[in-house]
């Protein structure tokens, strides 16, 4: 099983330093957040910082948005194999049709960015999936015209961003069945979120069902035969030591107030000392979990990083029983 950080910080030198010390301990990925907002730096940028920081780890966004007012196709294209360039083909590019309206556009809309509903971002990240591999691969584009001088622009070669010898895989966040059908064709990483070993078992299955689906009829293997990854974002409540434990808790108990079901929230999450999240990732690999994006309650918190490396180091030794 991989075990990757989902990051969201405005300190480039705290991520970083984050970053540095996950590829030390041996995690396999490092996501960062992306959004307008002071929440983060930009997202592709920091990338690329990291990918000179660091050797071994797999970067990218936690999920890069294909909003069309906040950034044009070409240019993620473009950012994308730079950072994949920088980092020798160390990039996953993860997205998705993206928060709900009610949640998403109050994020986006006060900076002018408009926030579709399901229909329209569907259709963007159906048509970002369809462009991407190739702008990637530098194919020609229709231009279209040019309503102000009323000619139409002849097609022009482009040149081939990614080198010939890079990939760049796509991981597709999806819950819902349409988009759960559009990673089955498309993703080479299916992710879901926030889910117990049985929800995320029921999920699989549904997913294994509409690959099937897709199959029918149609030029595609299903996801299962063509070896697509299933990765689910979790959140991580872990530390060292009991007493560390017991702090960190009190602290999340604090912070979220009595309005949170935190009840709910820790079922769903990754949640002790190391041994302890060792079978708790045992249990998630049992259902079919080959990846996993621990959202630490603070990603930069070293004492929760060491804890969480432990945890997948005594899983992949086979060494997490309590006993």
């Amino acid at each position: 099983m991989r075990v990757a950080l989902e990051v969201w910080s405005s300190s480039y030198e705290q991520v970083e330093a984050t970053c540095v010390l996950a590829e030390q301990l041996g995690l396999d990925g490092f996501y960062y957040g992306e959004s307008p907002h002071d929440l983060n730096l930009d997202c592709w940028t920091t990338l690329a910082g990291l990918a000179v920081a660091t050797e071994r780890i797999r970067l990218g966004p936690v999920i890069t948005n294909v909003l069309p007012k906040y950034r044009s196709l070409v240019l993620l294209a473009k950012q994308a194999a730079t950072v994949a360039s920088i980092s020798h083909g160390r990039v996953d590019l993860r997205t998705g049709v993206g928060a709900s309206a009610a949640f998403g556009r109050p994020w986006w809309q006060p900076f002018g960015i408009n926030y579709p509903d399901y229909d329209q971002r569907f259709s963007d990240l159906v048509e970002a999936l369809e462009m991407l591999p190739r702008l990637w691969a530098g194919e020609t584009m229709e231009r279209a015209t040019d309503a102000d001088i009323g000619e139409t622009q002849q097609p022009q070669p482009q040149p081939r961003p990614l080198p010939e010898d890079l990939q760049i895989p796509i991981t597709i966040a999806a819950s819902g069945e349409r988009a759960m059908a559009l990673a089955a064709r498309q993703a080479d990483v299916w992710e879901t979120s926030f889910c117990t070993p049985a929800e995320f078992a029921e999920r699989n299955a549904t997913f294994s069902a509409l690959s099937s689906e897709q199959a029918v009829g149609h030029s595609v293997k299903p996801a299962v035969e063509h070896g697509v990854t299933r990765s689910l974002e979790i959140d991580g409540f872990v530390s060292q030591t009991t007493g560390g434990l017991d702090t960190l808790l009190n602290r999340v108990r604090a912070e979220r107030g009595p309005s949170e079901d935190l009840d709910r929230v820790l079922e769903r999450a990754l949640i002790g000392l190391p041994s302890e999240v060792a079978e708790q990732l045992r249990a998630l690999q049992a259902v079919g979990v080959e990846q996993v994006i621990v959202a630490l309650h603070d990603p930069h918190d070293h004492d929760a990083l060491r804890a969480i490396a432990e945890a997948a180091s005594l899983l992949r030794s086979g060494n997490s029983s309590l006993g």
